[in-house]
C-alpha cells in the first residue's frame, strides 16, 4: 500500500481542537483589530517633528496630523500599512492645557 492511498489519521496536535468545544470563542477587548474607516477616541501623548499627534492604540501607532500634545481627540482612520496607521480628526473633545 503506498503513502498515498493510507487513511490519515486524526492527530490532536495539529487539528483546531476548539471547533469541537461547546464554549464560545470569545475575543477580548486586545484582539480586536483596527480597520480602514473606524472612530476610535484617543487621547494625543506625543508630537513628531512634522505637528503630526502620535497615539499607540491597540499594538499600531496612529499619526494624526495637526494634533495637540495632550488633546483627547475623535479619530477616523483614513490608512493603515503594517503597525501604523494615519487618522484624521473628527472632533476635539477636550484641548490640551499646554502653552505653546
Amino acid at each position: 500500500m503506498s503513502k498515498s492511498n493510507r487513511k490519515q489519521g486524526w492527530n490532536p496536535y495539529s487539528s483546531n481542537i476548539q471547533r469541537f468545544s461547546i464554549y464560545p470563542s470569545i475575543r477580548s477587548p486586545e484582539e480586536r483589530h483596527l480597520r480602514v474607516g473606524d472612530v476610535i477616541v484617543v487621547n494625543i501623548f506625543d508630537v513628531d517633528e512634522r505637528g503630526n499627534g502620535i497615539v499607540q492604540y491597540g499594538g499600531l501607532r496612529i499619526t494624526i496630523p495637526n494634533a495637540i500634545s495632550g488633546s483627547r481627540v475623535k479619530v477616523k482612520i483614513i490608512r493603515i500599512h503594517g503597525d501604523t496607521a494615519i487618522g484624521h480628526i473628527i472632533g476635539v473633545l477636550s484641548e490640551s492645557s499646554a502653552e505653546y
